[in-house]
């Protein structure tokens, strides 16, 4: 999805803060209707992602997001997209993991290419190749630099953070701390529905 319609569906899904589901039909938008006919789209992250107030400055931040994850109607299903507000303009990728070696690791299964934000504030990005899902898969992102998406901390919030420089395919478990972190991030996802449904 390209120019105008792609700023209509993601403007639609959550910009404007309204839930997935209400989307589904498209609402009273006709061309709504038209991008998501055929279509389940949906989020993973934070509902709103304006409600931060910190930023952290460490450098080389890897985060795991394990309070919202993507469930398993997800699997065989692509992120194709993701959002997220910075609060600097520093370099930052998306990960998506999922847990291996029972759970002690975690694999890259797909990243995004290294971005800087556009401007402070709601920056979306659309991958050049979706990410294909195998469930159970994780939401995750690195910043390189210091912080670049903002956080509010939550009581009962989950998110796995390490400082450790980033591996690849596997990182392993032992260096992340929990954090009770909410980031201001999400990612976009769709998986193609059934016709019989």
């Amino acid at each position: 999805m390209r120019g105008a319609l792609w700023f209509v569906m993601l403007g639609c899904l959550g910009m404007v803060g309204v839930g997935c589901d209400d989307n589904q039909s498209g609402g009273s938008d006709p061309v709504m209707r038209q991008v998501l006919k055929g279509w389940h789209v949906d989020t993973v992250g934070v509902v709103d992602i304006t409600e931060v107030d910190t930023v952290n400055t460490d450098r080389g931040l890897l985060a795991v997001e394990t309070t919202r994850v993507f469930p398993p109607e997800a699997n065989g299903g692509e992120v194709f997209a993701w959002e997220f507000n910075a609060v600097a303009l520093n370099p930052v990728k998306m990960l998506i993991l999922r847990p291996v070696r029972g759970q002690d690791s975690f694999e890259i299964i797909g990243e995004s290419p290294m971005v800087v934000p556009r401007h402070k504030g709601a920056n979306v990005f659309e991958l050049p190749e979706p990410i294909p899902l195998q469930f159970p898969c994780l939401l995750g992102f690195y910043m390189p630099e210091e912080g670049t998406i903002g956080f509010r901390k939550v009581r009962n919030w989950k998110m796995l953070i390490t400082t450790e420089p980033l591996q690849r395919p596997f990182i392993s478990r032992a260096p992340f701390s929990m954090y009770g972190w909410r980031y201001g991030v999400r990612a976009f996802w769709r998986k193609q529905q059934d016709p019989s449904e």
